[in-house]
């Protein structure tokens, strides 16, 4: 049970971490590799392994296309293309040369049959029990910063979600400006569940896209959309069948860059200009509040019994 759990953590301290570590990302691996007959998976994972290599960057893949830069998690440090600091920084660097050069747009999407699982939960918790205050700040700061470089970038980011959606993952969708979801991806930001409030700006942004109803029953109590429901209540913007997913977008993304630079920049610039403050502001907030609990004994304490939770469940 959970408190026989806890003393075992008193006692032992990081090695019962460890293990228990071990057992919930061997799980995860199972759970990749009964979702990989996506023949867009199939697609993508040849054409990433011929570009591969001109890149240097661990947990990300970026393709140089004409007129658009392609941003794709394809995470190593990580499983399940989470998000630990390493892996946003890389993002923040691809997104910041991207902004630099000579490209119009962005596609956002990422290798495998899995968006985003959201935040690193494994990276965090094994840190955690080293210096509980110093790396709740440090993660927060790795969040705001990760959330601010989608709120500044000045060209359109287009968002191909091939896969579940989790959190953070799931969050960062409305801070970009169109997305395009696979049939068989899902939606869920289930903070409360791991002991967490909400990141990503999803505070705001949530309420204003699906209404405070819906924002707080899955802000709240975790609600899993499909993708036509996230579609129905606007945090997606169409669904394409998996088979001709990947035709579907680059289709769509090539329409888009033949339009002028300037003319995309300055029309997003138009319906961003009004939200960019508030959301600056909501991220700080809710950074604040995520340092705040990861701090604490409670939400070391809601955290432990997650993951012991998800031990449990495999």
């Amino acid at each position: 049970g959970t408190s026989t759990f806890m003393e075992a953590l008193a006692a032992n301290g990081t090695t019962n971490i460890q293990t228990s570590v071990t057992g919930v990302t061997a799980s995860k691996r199972r759970f990749i590799d009964d979702r990989r007959d996506q023949p867009f998976d199939k697609r993508l994972r040849f054409s990433v392994r011929q570009t591969e290599s001109a890149y240097r960057y661990r947990d990300i893949v970026v393709r140089k296309q004409d007129g658009f830069t392609h941003i794709l998690l394809s995470t190593k440090s990580s499983e399940n293309n989470s998000l630990n600091p390493e892996v946003m920084k890389e993002v923040q660097s691809a997104l910041n040369t991207a902004a630099a050069d000579d490209s119009k747009l962005v596609l956002f999407s990422a290798v495998g049959s899995i968006f985003c699982c959201g935040l690193d939960f494994i990276y965090f918790i094994r840190r955690l029990t080293d210096d509980r205050k110093k790396e709740s700040t440090k993660m927060a700061e790795a969040i705001r910063n990760f959330v601010n470089t989608f709120i500044q970038f000045k060209k359109p980011i287009i968002v191909a979600v091939n896969g579940p959606a989790i959190g953070l993952g799931a969050s960062i969708l409305p801070l970009c400006d169109v997305v395009w979801a696979n049939e068989k991806a899902w939606f869920q930001t289930p903070y409360t569940t791991f002991g967490q409030s909400p990141d990503g700006c999803s505070s705001l942004t949530f309420p204003r896209i699906m209404g405070l109803a819906s924002a707080n029953e899955m802000l709240f109590s975790g609600r899993k959309l499909t993708a036509q429901e996230a579609c129905a209540k606007g945090l997606v913007s169409q669904v394409f069948w998996p088979g001709t997913f990947t035709q579907e977008v680059m289709v769509r993304i090539k329409e888009l860059v033949t339009c002028n630079a300037v003319v995309l920049e300055e029309s997003k610039a138009l319906v961003r200009s009004i939200m960019k403050v508030d959301l600056e502001q909501a991220n700080e907030k809710e950074c604040e509040v995520l340092k705040k609990i990861w701090g604490s004994a409670q939400g070391m304490d809601s955290m432990l019994k997650y993951l012991q939770k998800k031990i449990d469940e495999f």
